[in-house]
């Protein structure tokens, strides 16, 4: 490891380990901060775009993370002629696919997963609005921030659904992300993604935009909803890719039949397989909600609380910026029979 990284962090731990690189617990000399610092090995990527990747992913890490409270923070990058490593934020919960399974089948109740998506969108909103395109998003790169979840009822208690509180949740690893120009209008080109989540223009081949996180975000949207099942499937990756050609959205009633006409509706928005009518992250949450740019800069840190959200929603009076009714009404069953 390089010694600068040494010399600032003691190391600890392996905590992980993905297909780029290693995962280790570090605590920091000077203030015995706890943080996790992602160790990747150039010399060992054969194919190029695995080198750029690796070469790009601490830049776009830190410029879609700065003031952006839904990202896992990078705090330091260390290289050398070989490895490069990139001190990150600890996060000790688990992540929404974990999370997911250890309820065992049963859907997440609306307006908990109004609010795990309505958090989802704002950091995409803000990553793409810097040129970041995350194409990756999945509950496995999705972190639980804190405890938060940590503290349901371990005896199958029958709490009511009301009553559960939504996590805090962080987008991480940007391990395959891309710049797509300022204000996340230009495109990416590449065959980069998991095939349950990938969208359609991706595997299509050619270039592709921003928008392919937001078809990623609803396939995450319609697992909550669903207990955990996917919209598309096959035996292989080259049938669930040719199932997501296709984009062919269901909602089986065995899984969908509590689910909401608006929430049905949003997802049909996001996993929709036109690119161009597709929904944008902040059309999601409502422009209102992201601050505007000042110059090439973020106006610095928006609440990631969902409550917020709503908040700045509903005072914005303009109707066309408006959130859409499923995210404003908080996955409530009111008002949402004749979405927008």
């Amino acid at each position: 490891m390089s010694a600068e990284l040494k010399r600032d962090y003691e190391i600890g731990a392996e905590i992980g380990r993905g297909r780029f690189g290693v995962v280790h617990r570090c605590t920091s000399r000077a203030t015995g901060e706890a943080f996790a610092v992602k160790s990747v090995d150039r010399s060992q990527l054969a194919d190029d775009l695995d080198r750029e990747l690796a070469e790009l992913e601490p830049k776009l890490a830190q410029l879609a993370g700065a003031g952006n409270p839904g990202v896992v923070q990078t705090h330091a990058v260390y290289e050398d002629e070989t490895w490069t490593h990139t001190v990150m934020d600890l996060c000790t919960g688990p992540d929404l696919l974990e999370w997911v399974g250890l309820r065992r089948g049963a859907p997440v109740p609306e307006p908990v997963a109004a609010a795990i998506v309505a958090q989802v969108a704002q950091a995409l909103a803000l990553c793409h609005r810097r040129g970041v395109a995350h194409r990756d998003v999945k509950p496995d790169n999705i972190l639980i921030a804190g405890n938060d979840g940590e503290d349901e009822e371990e005896d199958g208690g029958e709490a009511e659904a009301e009553a559960e509180t939504a996590p805090r949740v962080r987008l991480a690893d940007f391990g395959s992300a891309a710049w797509v120009g300022a204000g996340g209008l230009g495109r990416a080109e590449g065959l980069v993604g998991t095939p349950h989540y990938v969208a359609p223009e991706v595997v299509g081949g050619g270039e592709y935009g921003a928008k392919a996180d937001v078809w990623s975000a609803g396939v995450v949207m319609y697992a909550l909803l669903s207990g955990g099942a996917l919209p598309f499937g096959g035996e292989s990756a080259a049938e669930v890719l040719a199932a997501v050609l296709r984009g062919s959205v269901r909602f089986p009633p065995r899984l969908f039949s509590g689910v909401s006409p608006a929430a049905k509706d949003l997802m049909r928005r996001m996993i929709c397989r036109d690119e161009w009518r597709r929904f944008t992250a902040e059309q999601v949450l409502g422009e209102s909600s992201v601050p505007p740019q000042s110059g090439s800069l973020l106006l610095p840190l928006i609440s990631p609380c969902f409550s917020l959200i709503v908040q700045v929603s509903n005072k914005s009076g303009v109707r066309n910026n408006a959130a859409h009714p499923w995210i404003v009404s908080g996955g409530g069953a009111r008002g949402m029979e004749r979405p927008a």
